[in-house]
């Protein structure tokens, strides 16, 4: 099985990267990675992206006995994979995926849900609200080491993956005092640091997901207006917690690292816009830079959040539950792979929504 989230900012586009194999052939920003016994389906953004690429962390260290190179058949596990860009034509098994993005999918036979990843999601689909158990990026759990790791107490945070390009946030947590994690850091490096943190201040979700697994605080954030509520509702609904995120004032920087054509380029693209000569089909230019006036402000609330944020944390039982919930859940999926390559038919699952 296999598939792919579209984890990205409202209106922006993306293509697909395919990986053969374990080989990296970059095709588009969509991977379909190969190992064992099934195919891997989830968003994988060229420059990395740590709640994607948890994918393939969690689910070939869990089950690799699931992935082969057959692309009739896609497993959708983390990410906000359920949307029009699905491939049409393998079966898709949902683990723990979620609606959100892009335009909502037409559900036939083709797909299969074991869980999803909220009531939210479960509500959208038409299916059982049994099968809303939580995000299926908890299982890290089940991957690191029993090992432990000497807190720090340092405070980390992780923007959004879209909201790491907008300006220079290790610049700015650096003056704030705190630890910057970038999305596209290597994953292990990002586990590490999370781990040895007192406290995560998390705009890109999964950081709060995984930060709320290894039971490290952590204190929501919304930096720009691409964050998608949905989402995080979803989840945070899945373990009965509130989704109450802090406003932090939106900055932009991101002719930092322009070259002059660039500069000049996007100053052009201005002017036509001021002037009412614009088209929708043309590429909108970068937001107008504003670290001048917003870099202290932004300082300031980073630095407060650290200190006074009200931080969060799953109730233990809810955590644990969740865990329990999905494990069985992937058992389930083992045996029907079993009884599908013994050409039985597999235990029934949701196939489709639920019909009023």
């Amino acid at each position: 099985m296999s598939m792919q989230s579209s984890c990205c900012t409202k209106n922006e586009s993306h293509e697909a990267v395919v990986h053969p194999g374990c080989s990296l052939a970059t095709l588009d920003s969509f991977s379909t990675q190969r190992f064992r016994e099934m195919k891997l389906f989830y968003y994988k953004d060229p420059i990395g992206n740590f709640g994607d690429d948890l994918n393939s962390l969690i689910w070939y260290s869990l089950a690799p006995e699931l992935f082969d190179e057959d692309d009739s058949e896609v497993l959708v596990g983390i990410g906000t994979l359920i949307n029009s860009r699905a491939p049409l034509a393998p079966t898709k098994y949902v683990f723990g995926s979620g609606v959100g993005y892009h335009q909502f999918p037409t559900i036939d036979e083709k797909w299969q849900f074991y869980c999803v990843r909220g009531p939210l999601s479960a509500q959208r689909l038409g299916i059982s609200p049994s099968l809303a158990i939580t995000d299926p990026a908890v299982l890290l759990t089940q991957v690191l080491p029993a090992r432990p790791v000497e807190q720090t107490g340092m405070v980390s945070f992780m923007p959004h993956h879209a909201s790491s390009r907008f300006a220079d946030w290790k610049a700015l947590c650096e003056k704030a005092g705190i630890n910057y994690i970038d999305p596209a850091y290597d994953i292990h490096e990002t586990i590490f640091q999370m781990r040895r943190s007192r406290l995560v201040i998390a705009e890109a979700m999964h950081a709060a997901i995984v930060a709320d697994a290894l039971r490290v605080p952590w204190v929501p954030v919304a930096c720009y207006d691409h964050i998608l509520d949905f989402k995080w509702q979803d989840w945070c609904q899945s373990l009965d917690m509130p989704y109450t995120p802090q406003t932090i004032a939106s900055i932009y920087d991101m002719e930092r690292n322009f070259t002059p054509m660039e500069k000049f380029k996007t100053s052009v693209k201005r002017n036509l816009r001021k002037m009412g000569i614009w088209t929708d089909n043309w590429t909108p230019p970068v937001p107008e830079t504003n670290r001048a006036d917003m870099e202290d402000t932004v300082v300031e609330a980073l630095g407060k959040l650290a200190q006074h944020g009200t931080p969060c944390l799953s109730e233990e039982r809810n955590h644990l539950e969740s865990i329990e919930r999905l494990m069985e859940k992937l058992d389930e999926v083992r045996r029907d792979v079993v009884h599908r390559r013994n050409g039985a038919r597999p235990r029934a699952v949701e196939q489709t929504a639920l019909r009023a």
